[in-house]
């Protein structure tokens, strides 16, 4: 199986992803050896001011290209930007949408929690051509504490990427638990590395597909890391399904029930 990944930080010298070209070559060939053959480098955007300076980003972006093809990299590379949530979006620079496709941009909440504004207006903001996809929303505080947040933002028109690692339990049970919850209510549309580095955060994928295609089965596991992240890419429009609210997936599925009343159990 080969897969896309959407969402890492393999450009150095930009945010807190590789630190050095050397980095970047190493996460880019353990990706190569992973079965990653296309991917979006997807800087940290912090404010518009980041975006504004964009030549920066993609004058790295491009010496990555160059540097990856010397080094015998075969995977095709493309630029966006991770977008840090905020009032208001321009994306007329060429980083604000994933591989520049003018459809689909990749955000981030505050970890700790889903900003007011974001339930009060944030779906006005931009125009419905424009998709939201929502970074790593397994991590977030606002989502741990109510899943049914998750559930909510897609019935308004989000996509949710969740990251590979929490399904493996890289970032602690209760994160895997709710990634659980996410999948089995299926309210996640995209799964990727958002890889930092070579040793912890790394740019692979198959390890977290061999778990969604035993769990979830073969379909859900290419949809998830093969035809949705190649349809973000091409700016395609993508068809997310029913979502389910959590206490629908736990009526419909005894195993849910069972972990959750363990995960309540476990942290009272």
């Amino acid at each position: 199986m080969q897969f896309i990944d959407t969402h890492n930080h393999v450009i150095p010298f930009i945010d807190d992803g590789a630190e050095d070209w050397d980095v970047s070559l190493e996460m880019l060939n353990q990706a190569q050896a992973d079965g990653i053959v296309e991917l979006v480098c997807t800087p940290h955007v912090l404010t518009n001011k980041d975006l504004r300076d964009e030549n920066r980003f993609i004058e790295k972006f491009e010496e990555l290209k160059v540097r990856a093809k010397d080094a015998g990299i075969l995977i095709k590379l493309h630029i966006g930007c991770e977008l840090y949530v905020q009032p208001d979006f321009d994306f007329s620079y060429k980083l604000a949408t994933l591989a520049q496709n003018g459809r689909y941009f990749l955000m981030e909440f505050p970890m700790s929690m889903i900003p007011p504004f974001v339930e009060q207006h944030f779906f006005t903001l931009f125009s419905k051509k424009h998709v939201p996809i929502i970074a790593h929303p397994e991590r977030n505080g606002g989502i741990i504490n109510d899943v049914n947040k998750a559930y909510e933002l897609v019935k308004k028109g989000a996509m949710l990427q969740v990251t590979a690692g929490s399904l493996l339990g890289m970032f602690g049970g209760q994160v895997r638990t709710v990634a659980n919850q996410l999948m089995d209510a299926n309210l996640v549309h995209v799964i990727a590395t958002d890889a930092h580095d070579v040793n912890r955060r790394v740019l692979k994928l198959k390890r977290s597909y061999e778990l969604v295609l035993e769990k979830w089965g073969p379909d859900r596991a290419e949809m998830l890391f093969w035809t949705n992240p190649k349809k973000i890419i091409n700016g395609e429009e993508i068809d997310i399904g029913e979502p389910q609210s959590f206490q629908s997936a736990i009526q419909a599925q005894p195993s849910l029930q069972t972990r959750v009343r363990s995960f309540f159990k476990m942290n009272r």
